[in-house]
């Protein structure tokens, strides 16, 4: 067998399947490199600014979330600036939701 005699067989749903997991990728690469932007240009990985974003997200009484126009406004951003920030934080979240939850199914962290 040579791997031009191999023939793969994929329907048209799966090719679709993998077209939205790479486009998926790709932008997340994109939602990346725009929130490192956000993240330098506003000093936000300093001490204090961490802090107050962690803070921000942890406040279990705003049952409503962060408000981006409030975010937005506590670092001098933009209001759309803010939401590329805060949705990266959002697609973090997630994703550790999501591991956390494969690795019980899997039995780990009992």
């Amino acid at each position: 067998m040579t791997v031009d005699s191999i023939r793969l067989e994929i329907t048209q749903s799966e090719v679709k399947a993998i077209a939205a997991d790479i486009a998926q990728a790709d932008s997340h690469e994109i939602h990346k490199k725009e929130f490192d932007k956000i993240r330098t240009k506003y000093g936000l990985s300093t001490p204090e600014n961490a802090e107050k974003i962690a803070n921000m997200l942890a406040d279990t009484g705003a049952n409503e979330g962060v408000s981006a126009p409030k975010f937005a406004e506590m670092f001098g951003m933009s209001t759309t600036e803010a939401v590329v920030f805060l949705e990266w934080i959002k697609v973090g979240i997630k994703f550790k939701e999501e591991t956390l939850d494969t690795a019980k199914k899997a039995g780990f962290g009992k």
